[in-house]
C-alpha cells in the first residue's frame, strides 16, 4: 500500500484499491461544506494521487446524505488564501468518476461538474442557488455547466436556481447512470475497476484531447488528436495492447 493509501485526513479520506484512488469528503455532519480545510486537503490529495502510478482512476465520493452543500454560509466566495480543491480535481490527468449520493449545491455542484464521469443515486440532486440571493455561482460552474448541457439549460438552472433531480440530471447528460442508493458504491466500483484495467496512457491522452478541444479551433483540435495518437504509438503499452490482442489474452499495461 502506498503513502497516499495510508493517509487519512480529518476532512478528506483517501484510499487506493484495485487501481482506483477513492477520495471521500468526510464531513457528513456539516454537509461536507467546502471550507478552507476540506478544500486544502482535497487539493493536496489530488497532487499526491496524480503522481502515484498505483492510482489509474480517481473516484470522488462523500459521506453522509449530502454530496456537498458548497461553501460555508459566511462565504460567497472562497478567501483568496484558500487552496482551490475544485480546480485541483479538474486538473487531474487521470479519469475522475464522481459518486453523487445526495445533493450537490453551489460550489458542491461545481465540484461534481469538475469530474469527468458522474454516477448518481436516485437521491442525487444539483442546484445553483446563488443568483436567488444576489450572488454568482463559482468554482467554474457557469463555464462547465454550459459546456455540458448548453447555454439555454445552463441559464435556466443558474438564473432560476431550480433544483435538478437525479432523473433530470440523467436526461440532461449530467449523469451517466442513476441507481438505487444501496447500489451506488458497487456500481461505481465496477466502473472504476473497468477503467483501471485499461491503458493508463491511452486514458490520459484521450482525456487531454477532449478537455483541450474545448479551447481549440476544429483544425487545431484534429491536429492535436493526431499528434497524441502518434505519441501513443511509441509507448510500451501500445505494443503490449497489440501483443495481447494477437495472443487473445488480457493486456498487462504498465503506464509506459
Amino acid at each position: 500500500m502506498t503513502a497516499v493509501a495510508r493517509r487519512r485526513s480529518p476532512a478528506v479520506g483517501c484510499e487506493i484499491r484495485d487501481g482506483a484512488a477513492w477520495l471521500t469528503l468526510d464531513r457528513p455532519d456539516r454537509g461536507n461544506v467546502l471550507d478552507a480545510e476540506l478544500l486544502g486537503d482535497l487539493a493536496e490529495a489530488c497532487e499526491r494521487i496524480d503522481a502515484d502510478d498505483d492510482a489509474r482512476v480517481v473516484v470522488l465520493c462523500a459521506g453522509g446524505r449530502t454530496f456537498s452543500s458548497g461553501l460555508p454560509r459566511t462565504h460567497g466566495w472562497p478567501d483568496r488564501h484558500w487552496r482551490d480543491g475544485v480546480a485541483a480535481v479538474a486538473r487531474l490527468t487521470k479519469p475522475v468518476v464522481a459518486a453523487i449520493q445526495g445533493e450537490a449545491a453551489g460550489w458542491g455542484a461545481a465540484l461534481a461538474l469538475a469530474c469527468d464521469i458522474r454516477v448518481g443515486s436516485t437521491a442525487a440532486g444539483l442546484v445553483l442557488p446563488e443568483a436567488r440571493a444576489g450572488g454568482l455561482p463559482g468554482g467554474g460552474a457557469t463555464q462547465r455547466l454550459a459546456r455540458i448541457v448548453g447555454p439555454a439549460r445552463a441559464l435556466e438552472l443558474i438564473l432560476l436556481g431550480r433544483r435538478l433531480r437525479a432523473r433530470e440530471m440523467l436526461a440532461w447528460g449530467l449523469l451517466t447512470d442513476v441507481v438505487a442508493p444501496r447500489r451506488l458504491a458497487a456500481t461505481v466500483a465496477r466502473l472504476a475497476a473497468d477503467l483501471a484495467r485499461r491503458g493508463p496512457l491511452a486514458l490520459r491522452l484521450a482525456k487531454e484531447a477532449v478537455v483541450r478541444a474545448l479551447d481549440l479551433p476544429l483544425d487545431d483540435g484534429i491536429r492535436l488528436e493526431h499528434d497524441l495518437y502518434v505519441l501513443l504509438q511509441t509507448t510500451a503499452d501500445r505494443a503490449e495492447g497489440i501483443a495481447a490482442f494477437r495472443a487473445r489474452r488480457r493486456p498487462r499495461f504498465q503506464g509506459r
